[in-house]
């Protein structure tokens, strides 16, 4: 099992990140999209996958950072519940097939079930291609639990 299996509740088809970097600090963690011909989102008439997605990318790298402070505080990751956005600014109509999309986020916010994070996803070329500020809540009894499409 890779880190990201350990880490997210998603699994195929739902699994939306290809990769994820080695740990910079806590509560944040940088992941890489997943724009392949596999994604449950990749459609062949634009060559890639809609902007749309980059809500899930946001909120699965969210998810990533959320399971290794559990890891580290003895605990399993487990589901969380996506509350709302803020700031969501998608400046890209499509994350093309073939290209390296990196994801990240950071926490700027926990209070042990709601937490905070900016989020954002840049092009190889370093660019933002989107970025917002998501709110989550895991619930005191949450299970780790698979989420399939």
């Amino acid at each position: 099992m890779d880190e990201l299996e350990r880490l997210l509740p998603h699994r195929p088809p739902m699994a939306m990140l290809s990769g994820i970097l080695p740990e910079e600090k806590p509560g944040a963690a940088a992941a890489y999209a997943d724009t392949s011909p596999g994604s449950i989102f990749f459609d062949p008439e634009i060559d890639g996958v809609p902007s749309c997605a980059a809500l899930e990318y946001m909120a699965q790298a969210m998810a990533a950072a959320a399971g290794r402070s559990r890891l580290r505080a003895g605990l399993a990751p487990a589901a969380g519940f996506l509350l709302g956005t803020r700031k969501m600014d998608i400046r890209t109509d499509r994350f093309a097939r073939g290209r390296r999309y990196l994801v990240r986020a950071e926490c700027t916010y926990s209070d042990g079930g709601f937490a905070s994070f900016d989020c954002s996803i840049e092009d190889e070329d370093g660019a933002t291609a989107a970025a917002a500020a998501l709110t989550a809540y895991m619930p005191p009894d949450a299970a780790s639990t698979e989420v399939r499409g």
